[in-house]
């Protein structure tokens, strides 16, 4: 990234602020009611992009090259990334080896806008990605949801970077080859089980890996540009965070039935742990319940149906075998882990449906996990290392959900004193970086 200003001598700083270019060329966002495509299958890239995986094959392209065309040309000229076999898919569901080509038709937006990323629908297919209408635990009746990784609909401008271009075909490659990994790994493990292991895994089902081809006028000529997308069961629910912001929804559940959800959020994340996949993004927002009863042995309220949890979104997930980390030694025991040894330190994003007193007080919620995946409970996980438990870090107050507002966590300065000091940075650092950095004391701006 280059600095928003460049400074000349002997004169006053000139801001060269970067904003997207006029792009005529570009169409309106088509993924609304009555969208009709042909859909074929195709074998996703290898995941990349991120530490994780590392950088992959895909060729570097600089600022000077993104900030110098529009969207439209920036994608024209980089169509998506292409596994070697083109044309079968990985995918571990059976239909993959029977449906080649199919007739997506969409039926309603779920979460559609130029300029928010992959796009969300829910839709028909004909003829049907599901094989077995009885195994899929569709409660849509024949509908399905796809996630559309369409870069010429994700920001242009940076969102967490002011004034600078993002390259969307990167970002949406990246995003298309962590979801895909991560949904065929574990729809491979729910297929290898039976029903009950599926459902404790709280991943939805999975129909593969999708693409489609578009029509765009460029320099005067009609020309064709392919995207990317993937299938899923259609979820009848709302998302967690939907729920706590909606006081009538909301007051459906005790606060006894939150903290079972809760438990069954946190016990099937830790199952996809121990399948090989760490979702890396579990908040409030990417939980849907489906209208279906948990299983829960730990539950308090056992006689009582309430709703499936189902995690969503694993565009940043990380299938571990598919990864530089390889297989974790999680995996390679004969239970999961237990949620304390997880998220014992850490910050829950479930603001608003967690008791609000985890938000002043987060040994609160520590002695909720031990009471809830303690005792008989602890049966169904592996042993706690408790002198690990000990060791772990406490995070502080609990946070809001997804808008950022609400109580901030709680510094625990003793809590870093075995970490590494922080790296060595150029005496102009902070010229374009001037916000208190994590292991800085904001209330100490003299020290920085």
């Amino acid at each position: 990234m280059k600095p928003p200003f460049i400074l000349a001598s002997n004169s006053p700083p000139h801001f060269t602020f970067w904003h997207p270019p006029p792009d005529p060329e570009k169409p309106a966002c088509p993924y609304q009611a009555g969208f009709t495509v042909e859909i074929k299958r195709h074998t996703p890239p290898p995941p990349f992009g991120d530490p994780h995986y590392g950088p992959g094959p895909w060729p570097e392209r600089n600022d000077v090259d993104l900030e110098a065309v529009t969207q439209t040309e920036l994608v024209l000229a980089h169509p998506p990334f292409e596994h070697l076999n083109t044309v079968s898919s990985s995918s571990s569901s059976p239909a993959a080896r029977t449906t080649a080509t199919a007739t997506l038709t969409i039926l309603k937006p779920l979460a559609v806008d130029d300029g928010r990323g992959a796009q969300l629908v829910v839709c028909s297919v004909t003829p049907s990605p599901c094989p077995c209408p009885q195994e899929s635990n569709n409660d849509g009746h024949g509908e399905f949801v796809a996630k559309i990784f369409d870069p010429l609909y994700y920001s242009f401008e940076c969102p967490h970077a002011m004034s600078e271009a993002d390259d969307t075909p990167w970002l949406a490659d990246v995003d298309y080859s962590h979801e895909a990994a991560a949904l065929d790994h574990l729809e491979g493990v729910m297929r290898q089980g039976d029903g009950r292991t599926g459902l404790g895994l709280a991943a939805p089902r999975y129909y593969g890996s999708w693409t489609f081809t578009l029509p765009i006028t460029h320099a005067g000529k009609e020309v064709q540009r392919s995207v990317r997308l993937v299938l899923m069961e259609h979820i009848n629910g709302h998302c967690i965070r939907s729920v706590s912001l909606d006081p009538d929804l909301l007051s459906r559940y005790t606060e006894a039935d939150r903290l079972d959800i809760l438990a069954a959020v946190l016990d099937g994340s830790v199952r996809q742990r121990h399948a090989g996949v760490d979702q890396r993004d579990l908040a409030a927002r990417n939980v849907i319940l489906r209208s279906a009863p948990i299983s829960s042995p730990s539950g308090s309220n056992k006689q009582q149906s309430l709703p499936q949890p189902v995690i969503v979104d694993y565009n940043r997930a990380v299938v571990f075998e598919l990864s530089r980390l390889g297989k974790r030694p999680c995996q390679f025991a004969e239970l999961p882990q237990n949620p304390i040894c997880i998220y014992w330190g850490m910050i829950l994003d479930f603001g608003g449906w967690i008791p609000l007193e985890w938000q002043e007080s987060h040994e609160l919620y520590q002695e909720w996990l031990k009471e809830r995946f303690g005792g008989e409970a602890a049966g169904q996980y592996a042993p706690v290392d408790q002198q690990q438990q000990q060791q772990r870090p406490t995070a502080g107050a609990m946070t809001n959900g997804g808008n950022g507002a609400g109580a901030q966590p709680q510094r625990n300065k003793g809590a870093l004193k075995d970490v590494a000091p922080p790296p060595t940075l150029p005496p102009d650092f902070k010229v374009y970086w001037p916000i208190p950095l994590p292991w800085e004391d904001p209330a100490q701006p003299e020290k920085r």
